[in-house]
């Protein structure tokens, strides 16, 4: 069963426990994580800390259950360019500089600095904005944005579990390969 049918009290509990299972196997990898505090995940968007020599470096820790890219959430509600009602993502408004993602095959925890991931979405919405697209009443529109020889995917669509217009957009894990940004770690 999907998250996405789910209803939203299960969805995040059901979110919490993936992300304490993906946590845990990290620590099984030999990486120092710990817990941030409710603050920090609802103000902040930081799920985890990782400790890299004496540094605690802001972890948001995700999991795929359909797709092999890296999703971002780039708008939470789009209404239309310079629209009040519009809400930032979780994923662009956040603190954290790294994305853990447990992808579907259940076993793989890809691990992703976020700048870049921000950097090239922020290039996306520029040629958006720049060709006309994303007017109010239009969801199901795609933009394919071709950066490091990686083919990335913009999209404005429906939230699968209360039908609002959102923004997402999809990475392959191979745009930060080529950067050497990517580090893959085994789900225990």
């Amino acid at each position: 069963m999907s998250t996405a049918s789910l209803d939203q009290r299960l969805r995040l509990k059901h979110g919490k426990e993936m992300e304490s299972k993906i946590a845990d196997s990290l620590k099984q990898c030999g990486l120092q994580v710990g817990k941030s505090s409710d603050r920090e995940d609802r103000l902040k968007k930081v799920d985890r800390w990782l400790m890299q020599n004496g540094t605690k470096i802001p972890l948001q820790i995700k999991f795929r259950e359909s797709g092999d890219d890296l999703l971002f959430e780039v708008f939470d509600t789009f209404h239309g360019w310079n629209d009040h009602k519009n809400k930032i993502g979780r994923d662009m408004e956040g603190i954290a500089e790294l994305y853990a993602v447990l992808m579907r095959d259940g076993k793989t925890i890809i691990m992703v600095p976020t700048q870049p991931a921000k950097d090239v979405i922020n290039e996306m919405l520029c040629e958006v904005r720049r060709s006309g697209w994303g007017s109010k009443s239009y969801t199901g529109a795609t933009l394919t944005y071709r950066a490091d020889g990686c083919n990335l995917t913009l999209k404005l669509q429906m939230d699968p579990f209360d039908g609002r217009s959102k923004m997402i957009a999809y990475i392959p894990q191979e745009y930060f390969a080529k950067q050497a940004q990517t580090k893959s770690y085994r789900m225990f």
